[in-house]
Formats: structure tokens, C-alpha cells, sequence
């Protein structure tokens, strides 16, 4: 079942796809926002929304709001429909028209399959992330995570093993995973088997560093002295 089929039946929230794929639909994060508020009162039992409260709610002016209304309808991202209620006429916004969108974006056909794939390792990373956390990500921290893959170009693996580092310390936090992965990069550690080697080094530093008690020497003198 599709976004759009799932919205009709009542059963749906906001699907994580969309915080992924906003910039492929909205023009800015502003209209993202506002549009949520319509969201919302399709899904819930929440009274009528009036500009005024959404701009109240933003830090913005009523002019602002009802500008990006205009601007979501025109972009056909908000359906505006008008009807007559006991002689008096209503305005009803449907938020609809960007689940159509998302799903039309989801089952297009890649021209390539890197797209496709970068997708999988992205959702494949966050889901790790989240089993691992225990918790789900921020928007926040969504992006980070996607500038970290695309932008920044590291390997999904290398932040699993940051992950990984960070959990075994206790600091189940983005941004102490994110201050490990810059440690490596500073280090020049791009690929796993660097950070096995790294780890390695570090246990026979560790290991050549461990005390030996007079007892243990003595013990060794007495036996060489045989």
C-alpha cells in the first residue's frame, strides 16, 4: 500500500521518506512547514486552523503564512476546496497532494542503480543507527547523517564503526560519533581495515605497557638461576 492509500484509510504519520525527499518537493522549508499544520489537522481531530495561529506558532506574520498557502497550492502541494455549510461558506485544505508526490518520486525508475544503492546504504545505516540508539533519529540528525555519506563521502561502514566505538563507550550521541570520525579522518583512517589496524596497535601498546610486580621478577631470577 502506498503513501497516499495509507493517508485515505486514516492510518498513517508522517512518513520518514518525506523528511528524506522534502527538498525534492518543497521549495523551501517554510512551505515544508506550514504544510505539516495541514497535515496534521487532516489526521487529527484538530479544529480548523487559521493563518494567524500557524503564524503564531512560526514567529511569522499572518501575510507570511497566507503567502506560502498561496505558494502550496499554486505548486499543487495543498488542494484548497471550498463548501457550503448551513449557508455559510468553509474553506477546507487537503495535504494530500505531497503524498501523491512522494509516491510518484519513490517508484520512479533510477537512470542508474548508484542512485538506488546509495538509498539502501542510507536507510540500511539509519536503521542501524536507530536499533543501536535506541531511539528514532532527529530531522537533525537525519541530515548529518546524509551530508556525512554524500557530501563528505565517507564510507557507511566507517561510521558504523564509529557507531559501533561509540556505543562501547557509553556516549550514544551523533555528535561524539561525528568528533570520532573526524579524529580518523585527521588520522588519515578512510577504510575499516585502518581502523582494525588502529585498534590492534592500540591493544599491544596497552598490553606492552602492563606492570610487572617484584614478586613476579623475583620468581623469574630464582627460576633462571636453576
Amino acid at each position: 500500500m502506498q503513501f497516499l492509500e495509507h493517508y485515505k484509510s486514516g492510518n498513517l504519520v508522517l512518513p520518514a521518506a518525506l523528511l528524506f525527499h522534502y527538498k525534492d518537493i518543497f521549495a523551501n522549508s517554510d512551505d515544508f512547514l506550514v504544510w505539516q499544520f495541514f497535515y496534521l489537522q487532516n489526521t487529527t481531530k484538530l479544529d480548523d486552523l487559521a493563518p494567524s495561529q500557524i503564524a503564531s506558532a512560526l514567529d511569522r506574520t499572518v501575510a507570511d503564512v497566507n503567502r506560502i498557502i498561496s505558494s502550496l497550492t499554486s505548486q499543487e502541494l495543498l488542494d484548497m476546496k471550498t463548501i457550503e455549510l448551513d449557508g455559510e461558506i468553509e474553506i477546507i485544505f487537503d495535504a494530500s497532494p505531497v503524498l501523491a508526490k512522494l509516491d510518484a518520486l519513490l517508484t520512479q525508475p533510477e537512470d542508474t542503480e548508484a542512485p538506488a544503492e546509495e538509498g539502501n546504504q542510507l536507510k540500511s545505516l539509519v536503521e542501524d543507527f536507530e536499533r543501536e540508539l535506541g531511539r528514532m533519529l532527529s530531522p537533525f540528525e537525519l541530515e548529518d547523517i546524509q551530508k556525512t555519506i554524500k557530501d563528505d563521502k565517507i564510507d557507511p561502514d566507517l561510521v558504523r564503526a564509529a557507531l559501533r566505538e561509540a556505543v562501547f563507550n557509553g556516549k550514544t550521541n551523533w555528535n561524539y560519533i561525528n568528533a570520532i570520525l573526524r579524529n580518523w579522518r585527521r588520522e588519515g583512517i578512510t577504510t575499516l581495515r585502518q581502523v582494525e589496524e588502529r585498534r590492534l596497535e592500540r591493544e599491544e601498546a596497552k598490553s606492552s605497557q602492563v606492570p610487572v610486580s617484584d614478586e613476579f621478577l623475583t620468581a623469574m631470577n630464582l627460576w633462571s638461576d636453576q
